[in-house]
Order: structure tokens, then C-alpha cells, then sequence
């Protein structure tokens, strides 16, 4: 019963979390050896020492992530929550003032840029049709990175990463299973996203889709969604291939490829479904955010901006006094 308590505790954090939290504790290791300090208890006083430690190295959002991994310490120790006290909590308050909480999102996708990449391709090279693929099933299905693509054969994991065996085609597209993501990490439901069929346009994603799965057949099972051939071979579209080949394409198009990420495409997506006229709430469900935090990547063009200040105008224009 012990071995599988501990089992139990050792689960408690996905895997990603136990690296991010290690990389935490590494810092505040090394300022508690620098210091002289034991990890734990740590006073208010030193406590606020890592504090102003953190604040020449990480931004003041990074900084809350590392305090957190302190807390954790303390708590697993048998000690106290060192973050409660009012001392701490006046130095944390100073220090978003002073620091600021901005951030730099990555710029979204955009139809206009979609088509500057479709043209940037060889179509007769199995990696471009099935990178073509990947970055419509991205824009359309707002999926996260780590539902997407795989690392690697050796990470590939069919329940986490997109795979052939969740995905169907009927006559209005494609549908997508998801049975885990950053928001579904205890199987306790089932996601299911939709992809239209756009008869004779470049922009459908359910035939890229299928493309992709008639020129790259798999006889593994199970099988990743997005697999490219070449004389070697067949060969798994990693993350970082695709990352590399979306930075080359924004290049070509005189774009700064720093802007944008993997994720450009998830805020692109949600941000053209804004203005198509999608109520918010059905963008929130499409993307699986289980807050309200998927409004900061709503960014609306410039063109959409204008009509709101337009129909503004045009309704004060027929307001008489």
C-alpha cells in the first residue's frame, strides 16, 4: 500500500511540470548555496533577498513560477507556506510595480500570411504537402503544440500527440479526438474538433489532411497523423521540423520569423473565428480553454477594427440632440 501511495505522489505532476519545477528548484538551490542558506524554512527576510535575485535574471511572471516551486518545497518539508506572510507579499506587490507585468506574444497567423506560405512551397516534395497540412489543421483546430506534433518517434504518444487512429473524414470534413490535452489530463472527457471541407480551395484542411495520409501510408499502429517521405524513407514530422520550415517560409516572405511561433497559429485561428462573427464562447470551446485567458490571444486586424469605429460613426451621425 506504501509502494503505491507513493506511486500515487509521484504522479501528482505531469511530466512536463516535474522539469519546469526541477529547473526552479535548480535556481533557488544555487541561491541558497550562495548565500549560505538551508532550503528550508528560509526566512521573510531572505526570502526577499531571492526575490530581488530573480528580478535581474526572469520577468516578474517568471518570478511568480519560481516562488511557487519554493512554496512547494516548504510544504512537502512539513513547514509553512513562506509566500503568506505580509513582508513577502509587500516585496511581491513592489516588485510588479516596478517590473511591470508585459509580455510578448507571439504575432498570429493570418489568412493573408497562409497564402504567402501556400505559395512559398513545393508541392511535389512530400515534407511541403505535409507541412501544408499541419499549418491548416493548426489554424482551424486552435491545437495546442503538445497535441499536434511529436518530438520524436521515441515521444510520439498516440494519446497525447495527434494520431491516424483519431481522426475521421465524413462528407462535411474531417473530426478530431482528443482524449488529452493541458485541460483533459485525467481522461475525464473527450474532445472533439471539427474540420471543414472547402470544395476546390487550397485552405481546406480536411483534404490536406488526407492527402497526406494517401501519399505517406503507415503500416505502423499506431501510426503519427503527419508523416513525409524521400529516398531514406518515411520519416516523423517533428515539432522542430516543423518550427525550422515555418521560420524558412516566413523568411522567403520578407517576415521577421522571430515573431511567430507554433503557437501563431493557435492565436491566428481563434483570432479570424472573432472575426467571422463566432460568438467568443464557441472560439473557447473550439480551443479547449478551460478559463477566460484565451481573450488575450483574440487579436482582431486593423480592417475589423476599422468597422467597429465605422458602425461607432454611423450610429452617432444619426444621433440628433
Amino acid at each position: 500500500l506504501d509502494r503505491r501511495v507513493a506511486t500515487f505522489r509521484c504522479n501528482v505532476f505531469a511530466n512536463t511540470t516535474k522539469r519546469t519545477y526541477c529547473s526552479y528548484l535548480r535556481c533557488y538551490v544555487a541561491f541558497c548555496a550562495q548565500q549560505h542558506l538551508p532550503l528550508v524554512p528560509i526566512s521573510p527576510k531572505d526570502l526577499g533577498r531571492f526575490i530581488a535575485y530573480l528580478s535581474f535574471r526572469v520577468s516578474f511572471l517568471s518570478m511568480r513560477q519560481y516562488l511557487s516551486a519554493v512554496r512547494w518545497l516548504h510544504l512537502e518539508a512539513g513547514f509553512d507556506n513562506p509566500l503568506t506572510s505580509f513582508y513577502i507579499k509587500s516585496v511581491i506587490k513592489g516588485a510588479q510595480r516596478v517590473m511591470g507585468i508585459s509580455t510578448h506574444p507571439k504575432l498570429p497567423i493570418t489568412p493573408h500570411i497562409l497564402d504567402g506560405i501556400h505559395k512559398s512551397l513545393d508541392f511535389t516534395k512530400s515534407i511541403d504537402v505535409t507541412f501544408w497540412a499541419v499549418c491548416l489543421v493548426a489554424f482551424f483546430s486552435f491545437l495546442r503544440k503538445s497535441n499536434l506534433l511529436a518530438q520524436s518517434w521515441e515521444k510520439f504518444h498516440p494519446q497525447k500527440q495527434l494520431a491516424r487512429q483519431n481522426i475521421s473524414f465524413t462528407a462535411d470534413g474531417a473530426i478530431i479526438s482528443v482524449t488529452w490535452s493541458k485541460t483533459i489530463q485525467f481522461g475525464q472527457r473527450k474532445l472533439s474538433i471539427p474540420l471543414p471541407h472547402i470544395p476546390k480551395s487550397k485552405f481546406c484542411p480536411s483534404c490536406a489532411l488526407l492527402l497526406v495520409f494517401k501519399t505517406n501510408p503507415c503500416s505502423f499502429d499506431p501510426c503519427p497523423a503527419f508523416l513525409y517521405h524521400d529516398i531514406n524513407g518515411v520519416h516523423l514530422f517533428s515539432y522542430q521540423k516543423f518550427l525550422v520550415k515555418l521560420k524558412s517560409c516566413l523568411s522567403s516572405m520578407g517576415i521577421n520569423s522571430s515573431h511567430y511561433s507554433g503557437h501563431s497559429f493557435r492565436r491566428g485561428g481563434a483570432s479570424f473565428a472573432l472575426e467571422c462573427g463566432l460568438p467568443p464562447d464557441l472560439i473557447k470551446s473550439q480551443g479547449d480553454w478551460a478559463s477566460d485567458a484565451y481573450q488575450r490571444y483574440l487579436d482582431p486586424s486593423p480592417s475589423y477594427r476599422l468597422q467597429v469605429s465605422q458602425l461607432l460613426g454611423n450610429a452617432m451621425g444619426k444621433f440628433r440632440v
